[in-house]
């Protein structure tokens, strides 16, 4: 008598199989998730690289277009790798274990530039290691540009990225003062800041240092030449030419927009072109960088059309996206356990600090607040650099003046800049996102030497004086910088005044909080971004160090208020 229901083999094995691709994709998904979330902070908060949120669908764009050659001892009979099928232990279990410590630091550092970099190797050879066991080397060499295609999304690091700026506002700034010069108009260079004379002055800020379209005609370029497979020496060839697009092209935005204002017509890069039923147009300066964007984009997509003349048809268009590219079948204990490694340093991390979070004191919130028919006010715009750099939730820049003190023109009574008069620049971070490392990019000793002005106190490298000044009941230290123009002197005060403090410390900025020890030792006390004011206050035209602190003392009585 014969069993009319007999057992398939195949089903359990087919069962295991299907387990392992699930799982083994969820155990990929997971850190590569982790990843986007930190680098989503930057691309949130830094127009420099808002093009991370396009990297990733490109990114994913060529993995699924990718033909992955079948393996080759189907064909030769060759055996597979002595690493094939060990590689996630070898390389998969220390990439998971590495995320842990690199997690629990990022916690406190969120803005550490290098951490990027560190997480995204990790989460790389983790990939590497899954997609190695099935299909060797032969799999991950068609791999290797698509997943490192991902590295135009990372930051680059913070202080190559701030040098590269700042070097191309010199030369941009340096160039323009030259092509001024020929053409007969009057332009003198104050680091990266043209004087005009009588129509003022020019900033070469971020955005018109061309760092931003180099970072665009990379991303552009780097896909183009994969999508249309051009030889790595055609592509090489091709990413230099849209750089050299990219220069050119800034130079003569900024060179345009620089002789909008040395004709008078400066009002137009600031405000509204035009404005119909309460809806406002673009200023200049913006309509400017978005045409040079488009022009940029239009003249490389040429220049790849042109390189594929004829070979148009091998273009990753005409091919079949393949899902099964980004298959990952690792054995079925090594994608539970890491898993649960991966989410268990998620939480744990928040847990760690979260506890020391919770042995802090709430502080009153600090406030700059100008009034009074005394004083003349004028609100200044903040750079799109500064912005990009502190990642702050609200800001605002102000200059002030006793009104006696103030000069008449033909727009009526204006600041007078030979006088005594005040700046300040606020900013304010809600919990969590940006670190208060990220204030070290924004130092004066780092930003005003660009308008200008030189440092006399404290001597590079030295720390500043500190500063007690008594607001409402508290003590609060301040910053002092010393900077010269001539025989006139600036005295910079700055401060940061977190949400909460933990009993006995005080609110100065912490010693070695911006190097590796401090970094390391921030996130095993516990010490992340809990919020708080960044406030710099400068009075210029004052005769001496205790001058400008009495002076100071007695504003921050009328004009810094704590908020209960």
């Amino acid at each position: 008598m014969t069993n009319d229901k007999v057992a398939n083999p195949s089903d359990g094995s087919e069962t295991i199989a299907s387990l392992r691709n699930i799982f083994g994709s969820i155990s990929l998904l997971i850190p590569w998730s982790l990843l986007l979330f930190q680098l989503s902070i930057t691309w949130e908060t830094n127009e420099q690289y808002a093009h991370g949120y396009l990297a990733p669908i490109l990114c994913l764009y060529l993995l699924l277009k990718t033909k992955i050659p079948e393996p080759l001892e189907k064909e030769t009979n060759k055996p597979k790798s002595a690493f094939e099928g060990k590689a996630y232990l070898l390389l998969g279990i220390p990439m998971i274990l590495t995320l842990f410590p690199l997690w629990l630091v990022r916690g406190a550092n969120s803005d550490w530039r290098m951490l990027n970099l560190a997480l995204f190797s990790v989460v790389f050879l983790l990939t590497i290691a899954q997609w190695y066991d099935h299909g060797g080397w032969p799999r991950i060499k068609v791999m290797l540009f698509p997943l490192l295609f991902f590295l135009v999304a990372i930051p680059w690091p913070l202080a190559t990225d701030l040098q590269l700026t700042q070097w191309f506002q010199e030369k941009i700034s340096s160039l323009i003062v030259d092509i001024l010069l020929l053409l007969e108009h009057e332009a003198r260079l104050e680091g990266t800041v043209i004087d005009i004379g009588v129509f003022g002055q020019i900033g070469v800020d971020q955005a018109c240092s061309g760092i931003h379209g180099l970072q665009a005609s990379l991303v552009i370029t780097l896909f183009l030449g994969a999508y249309y497979k051009l030889r790595p020496l055609n592509r090489a060839i091709y990413v230099l030419a849209g750089i050299g697009i990219a220069l050119l092209l800034n130079l003569a935005r900024a060179f345009s927009l620089s002789f909008f204002k040395i004709k008078g017509k400066g009002e137009w890069l600031e405000e509204p072109l035009f404005t119909i039923a309460g809806w406002e147009a673009s200023n200049l300066h913006d309509l400017a960088g978005w045409i040079e964007t488009g022009i940029i984009f239009i003249l490389i997509l040429l220049l790849g059309r042109m390189a594929t003349f004829g070979y148009f048809s091998r273009a990753l268009g005409n091919q079949l996206a393949s899902w099964s590219n980004l298959q990952s079948s690792p054995p079925l204990p090594f994608s539970i356990l890491s898993i649960l490694m991966v989410t268990g340093t998620a939480c744990f991390t928040e847990f760690h600090y979260r506890n020391t979070e919770s042995q802090m004191k709430d502080l009153p919130t600090l406030r700059l607040a100008l009034e009074g028919p005394g004083i003349h006010i004028e609100e200044q715009s903040i750079s799109r650099q500064v912005a990009a750099q502190l990642h702050y939730e609200d800001a605002q820049s102000v200059q002030w003046q006793d009104r006696v003190r103030l000069r008449l023109s033909p727009f009526g009574f204006v600041l007078n800049p030979e006088s005594e008069y005040w700046q300040a620049f606020e900013c304010t971070w809600d919990s969590g996102g940006a670190c208060t490392a990220v204030l070290s990019t924004h130092t004066p000793e780092s930003c005003l030497p660009l308008t200008g002005l030189v440092q006399i106190n404290p001597t590079r490298g030295s720390p500043p004086i500190m500063t007690p000044v008594r607001i409402g009941d508290q003590d609060i230290l301040f910053e002092m910088y010393e900077f010269a123009r001539g025989s006139r002197k600036l005295f910079v005060f700055r401060c940061f005044w977190p949400s909460k403090l933990l009993p006995g410390k005080t609110n100065a900025f912490p010693t070695g909080g911006y190097d590796f020890k401090g970094r390391i030792n921030a996130a095993l006390e516990g010490r992340r971004n809990v919020g708080g004011t960044m406030l710099a206050i400068a009075v210029a035209n004052v005769s001496s160090q205790s001058v400008a602190i009495e002076k100071l003392v007695s504003h921050a009585r009328d004009k810094i208020k704590l908020k209960y």
